[in-house]
């Protein structure tokens, strides 16, 4: 078999001072930044509603979910729409702030290695690894999702909203 064959792909989510490591398949797609429609009253985590495919999506920083300073939004930001994973009707999409321009990666067992949990772990990481020589996050997103709900947000269609 060929290096491909056993490889996954990935994308390298860049945030605040980490990468998030999604698989590309939790993506649904990589969008411009646009303004969120506020929403309040609102945790400082989210960041408003985006409006998507004639769909109203909860739109999160994940670094201030985990209680770190919200990325900046600068000409590079863009805003990753990912797929539930929960199968949870009212969240089949969520959408999340990228600091920079998210990128595809191969990943195999030759360029990724577990690494031990920092002092300061992340409440929403399942694991931290090196690839390709970079520190990356592999985010729970069970649990980003069960905080989505937590908070009674959910998709509604534009006219709904």
């Amino acid at each position: 078999m060929s290096q491909v064959e056993n490889s996954l792909r990935g994308q390298l989510i860049p945030l605040a001072g980490m990468q998030l490591l999604l698989p590309t398949t939790s993506i649904a797609e990589i969008v411009d930044w646009q303004v969120p429609a506020a929403v309040t009253p609102a945790p400082d985590w989210l960041l408003g509603r985006l409006e998507w495919r004639g769909l109203q999506l909860p739109l999160i920083s994940f670094e201030a979910a985990c209680g770190r300073p919200r990325g900046e939004i600068g000409r590079r930001a863009r805003i990753a729409v990912l797929n539930g994973i929960g199968g949870h009707p009212e969240l089949p999409f969520y959408a999340l702030q990228t600091e920079g321009i998210p990128h595809l990666s191969l990943v195999d067992e030759g360029n990724l290695e577990a690494i031990t949990t920092p002092d300061e772990p992340l409440p929403l990481a399942l694991g931290y690894a090196q690839l390709d020589g970079s520190t990356v996050v592999i985010p729970d997103l069970d649990a980003l999702e069960a905080l989505l709900r937590a908070q009674g947000l959910k998709v509604v269609e534009d006219d709904a909203a």
